[in-house]
């Protein structure tokens, strides 16, 4: 089979693997009025999950889970490098996730990630911390909990970059433990390596990434998570402290070999 022709079906069960799985959701949704709020999330996790499995088998990604995943509720950070990151963390985790507001007008993810309950911040506005504060501090049940990117933007996964502390003054002003996890990948394919193929950073145009990504063979997520939670009053503080335990889960996807032909492009 052909690249192209890997991609071309694989783009078909995506869409259409994720249209179904939303329109279900959306049908929960409507349906409050006669179930509770509860039941709807629930059903909400249970689709999302099958969706993330379903999105893993399409793409040919396979999970290396270490650790062990967070029970609701929970408050769990991650480093971020790609918009792949959701598949496997929604795969392990009923939650929802707090993203920049500029997927929102992404054809076809905006409404998705809307009807799915993702939190949208816009980072250009510091008084929209205050309300997505609030909004997480809601969102997080004994049905699920809440996972932020504190680096603020995904990279080609060199190293961690330094965690920004605005979205943690919710868990450090509540005393609330706070989980965290570290996502790396590896790609099957030397010709085509992970920092460009699945990373997605600076102003690589989204859809032709994705079609890229899709054409690959397969690839690797490596999920750690934490075996201790974090509490720490102090948001800067709390900051750092996770930002180094998820540094010391860190593989680096860019190796020397890339890093060198990076320098001399």
């Amino acid at each position: 089979m052909t690249a192209k022709v890997r991609g071309g079906i694989r783009l078909i069960a995506f869409f259409t693997t994720s249209l179904v799985t939303v329109l279900l959701v959306a049908a929960g949704n409507l349906s409050v009025g006669m179930v509770s709020r509860r039941e709807a999330v629930r059903w909400k996790n249970t689709i999302i999950g099958y969706w993330a499995w379903m999105v893993i088998k399409i793409t040919g990604m396979y999970v290396n889970l270490k650790g062990t995943p967070p029970e609701s509720p929970f408050f769990l950070v991650s480093n971020h490098l790609s918009y792949m990151d959701i598949v496997p963390l929604w795969l392990c985790l009923d939650g929802t996730f707090v993203a920049k507001s500029e997927v929102r007008s992404w054809l076809f993810f905006g409404w998705a990630t809307r009807t799915l309950g993702v939190i949208f911040i816009d980072r250009n506005v510091r008084r929209d911390v205050q309300r997505v504060n609030a909004l997480t501090a809601s969102a997080i049940t004994e049905d699920q909990g809440v996972i932020v990117f504190p680096e603020g933007t995904s990279s080609k996964g060199a190293s961690v970059k330094p965690f920004h502390a605005s979205l943690l003054e919710f868990p450090a002003s509540s005393a609330i433990p706070v989980s965290y996890t570290t996502i790396t990948y590896r790609s099957y394919d030397p010709a085509k390596p992970a920092d460009t193929h699945i990373c997605w950073w600076g102003e690589m145009p989204f859809f032709s990434h994705f079609w890229e990504l899709l054409t690959l063979t397969g690839f690797e997520a490596t999920i750690t998570f934490g075996e201790k939670k974090m509490v720490e009053s102090d948001r800067k503080m709390l900051a750092n402290r996770l930002r180094q335990a998820v540094a010391d889960n860190f593989r680096p996807v860019v190796g020397p070999r890339t890093e060198e032909q990076h320098t001399q492009l």
